[in-house]
């Protein structure tokens, strides 16, 4: 886990309630990578919150939107599937992948998922460049 986002995982581990959740407590640094999902009566992910370091990943802002909609990929699946388990268990997850975005050179995609009560998922989110332009795409993840 990069340390930029074990510092995210490690403040959101400490407030699993939304109420102790303080933006002006977090590093600034970190706030772009930030992101929260609500967890909707029909088990859909609606995006509430992306922080602008993930806005230029996705080369839009993707608020209001239903993770559904745009996520792609080889690993969409598995992704999603992450995030719902996350949801169904109320526990945390740490993701990692390695994407190839639209004429892009491949990167990573490195993420924190924390159940927050009431049903929110609070994360961060971390995009690089990978340095071999051949890589793979991957995907891993774990309860944490």
């Amino acid at each position: 886990m990069t340390p930029a986002l074990r510092r995210i995982a490690d403040y959101l581990a400490s407030r699993r309630r939304r109420e102790l959740i303080d933006p002006a407590e977090v590093e600034p640094s970190l706030l772009p990578h930030l992101f929260v999902l609500s967890i909707e009566p029909d088990r859909r992910l609606l995006v509430r919150l992306t922080g602008t370091a993930l806005d230029r990943a996705f080369g839009r802002s993707v608020k209001g939107h239903y993770m559904e909609e745009f996520l792609h990929g080889h690993h969409s699946a598995d992704v999603l599937q992450s995030f719902h388990d996350c949801a169904a268990s109320h526990g945390a997850c740490w993701m990692r992948q390695v994407v190839r975005i639209k004429e892009r050179p491949p990167r990573f995609v490195e993420g924190v998922v924390f159940y927050i009560e009431p049903a929110l998922l609070y994360g961060g989110l971390m995009v690089g460049e990978v340095a071999d332009l051949h890589a793979p795409t991957t995907f891993e993840g774990r309860e944490i």
